[in-house]
C-alpha cells in the first residue's frame, strides 16, 4: 500500500511539473507573436492603448481634445464640443466628438468613455497593434489557459492527497518515535505530495497573473523605449505640439500628466463615482481583461502610477476644467 501511494505521489509531482513547464513555453510562445509590418514608432494612441487599453486611449483624447479647445469639461464631468473647434484627423479623436454630436453636443464622461470604447475606431486601433506584434491576438492565450486550469486540477489532487497521506504518516511518526524507534516509513510520499502542492500552487497564481496580459514581448519593449524617452515628471518645452506635451505623457502615465489639475479632478471624480463598468467590459477600471494598468502595460489612470508602477490617487486642484487651460476656481460652462 505504501509502495503504490508513493507511485501515486511521483506521478502528481511528475504531473505537476510538465504542466507547469509546458505553460510556461506556451505563454513565451503567445507573447512571442512575430511583428507584422511594424513602421516607426507607435503614436500617442498607440502608445496609451498599450499601456492602458481603451479606457487610457479615450482619457488620453479627452485630454488632447480638452488642452487643444475641441471639447469641454465643466464641473460634474459634462464633456461638451466647443463650437466651431476643427475637425479632428486622428480616428480616436473623431469618434470622441462624433459621440458628442450624436448626443446633442453633449453628455458625461462616463457615457462617453464606454461609447468611444465600444467604437470601431478603438477596435481598428486595437487591430493595428496586433498585426504589428505588439497586443497577443485573441485566442492565443487559449491553450496556456487550458494548461493553466489542468494544472489547478492537479494541484487540487495534490493538495488532497497531501491531507490523506499526512494525517496517518504524522501518527505513524509520534508512535515510532515514542517507543524510541529510529525508523520513519513512508515520509518521501507526503513529502513528494507537498512538493507537488507547493509548485502547482505557486505556478498556478503566478501564471494566472501573467496570462492577464496582453502585452506581446515586442509591445511590452515599444512601451519601455518610450518611457525612457519621455520621463515622467520632466519639464515640458512650451513650444512642443500637443501630441507630445499631452497626448504621450498621458498615454504613459495617466491624467495627472494632462498638465491642467482641474481637468484631472473632475475626469476621476467621474470615475471614483462611477459604479458601471463599460459595455463588454471595455474600459472599466483599474484591472481586468480590457481594463487599465493591470491587462497592458501600465498603472492606473486614476493613480499616481503609470507606465511601469500602479498607484494612489491622482490629486487635482481648482474645480473645473476645458477649453485648453485650467479655469481656476469656476466654472466653464458646458452644455
Amino acid at each position: 500500500m505504501e509502495e503504490a501511494l508513493l507511485v501515486v505521489a511521483l506521478i502528481l509531482l511528475a504531473a505537476v511539473g510538465f504542466t507547469a513547464s509546458a505553460l510556461s513555453r506556451e505563454h513565451r510562445r503567445a507573447r512571442s507573436a512575430p511583428s507584422v509590418h511594424l513602421t516607426g514608432s507607435p503614436g500617442h494612441y498607440e502608445i496609451a492603448y498599450l499601456a492602458g487599453g481603451p479606457l487610457r486611449t479615450v482619457n488620453t483624447a479627452l485630454a488632447v481634445l480638452a488642452r487643444g479647445g475641441g471639447v469641454r469639461v465643466s464641473r460634474g464631468g459634462q464633456v461638451s464640443v466647443v463650437t466651431g473647434a476643427p475637425l479632428s484627423p486622428d480616428p480616436v479623436e473623431r469618434a470622441v466628438l462624433k459621440t458628442l454630436r450624436a448626443r446633442g453636443g453633449s453628455c458625461q464622461v462616463g457615457q462617453l468613455r464606454r461609447a468611444v470604447a465600444d467604437d470601431q475606431a478603438m477596435s481598428d486601433l486595437r487591430d493595428g497593434l496586433t498585426r504589428a506584434g505588439l497586443l497577443i491576438p485573441d485566442g492565443a492565450l487559449a491553450p496556456a489557459r487550458r494548461l493553466l486550469n489542468l494544472l489547478l486540477v492537479l494541484t487540487v489532487l495534490a493538495v488532497v492527497f497531501e491531507f490523506v497521506t499526512l494525517i496517518p504518516t504524522v501518527f505513524r511518526f509520534v508512535t515510532v518515535m515514542s517507543i524510541g524507534g529510529g525508523e520513519v516509513v513512508g515520509v518521501v510520499t507526503p513529502l513528494a505530495g507537498a512538493l507537488a502542492a507547493v509548485i502547482g500552487m505557486t505556478t498556478y497564481q503566478s501564471r494566472k497573473r501573467a496570462l492577464r496580459g496582453m502585452l506581446t514581448d515586442a509591445g511590452r519593449a515599444a512601451l519601455d523605449d518610450v518611457g525612457r524617452t519621455h520621463v515622467r515628471g520632466v519639464s515640458r518645452a512650451a513650444d512642443l505640439p500637443l501630441y507630445a506635451a499631452v497626448g504621450i505623457p498621458v498615454a504613459l502615465y495617466g491624467l495627472a500628466e494632462a498638465g491642467d489639475p482641474a481637468l484631472t479632478e473632475e475626469l476621476q471624480r467621474q470615475h471614483a463615482n462611477s459604479a458601471v463598468s463599460c459595455a463588454s467590459g471595455s474600459c472599466g477600471g483599474s484591472s481586468g481583461s480590457s481594463g487599465d494598468g493591470g491587462s497592458f502595460g501600465g498603472g492606473g489612470d486614476f493613480g499616481s502610477g503609470g507606465w511601469g508602477d500602479s498607484g494612489g490617487g491622482d490629486s487635482g486642484g481648482g474645480s473645473s476644467c476645458g477649453g485648453g487651460s485650467s479655469c481656476g476656481g469656476g466654472g466653464c460652462g458646458g452644455g
